[in-house]
């Protein structure tokens, strides 16, 4: 079987399945929805993620306004947004 990508939401959500749900993961796999699921799985975190950092930047005052104050600042505010969405999310999904 050729490997799709399906990104870091997908692949999370795939080793989540092979390793606590193996009957679900073979069942997707064998009916061909694997990838079609997890695909699914990886626009929805996506998205979820997209707004979780906006809101966060929103409620921290990372800006435009920010950024041309003092660029350095909002980068490493934003990289500190990003992580903890991920770490958040990441929790929520081996749930």
């Amino acid at each position: 079987m050729e490997e799709k990508f399906c990104g870091v939401w997908g692949h999370m959500e795939e080793e989540y399945l092979r390793t606590t749900k193996p009957r679900l993961y073979n069942l997707l796999l064998e009916k061909g929805e694997l990838e079609e699921y997890l695909t699914s799985y990886q626009k929805a975190y996506s998205n979820r993620a997209e707004k979780m950092a906006e809101k966060l930047a929103a409620e921290r005052g990372v800006n435009a306004e920010l950024y041309e104050s003092d660029p350095l600042e909002w980068i490493l505010a934003t990289e500190k947004i990003q992580e903890e969405v991920h770490d958040t999310l990441e929790k929520e999904i081996q749930q």
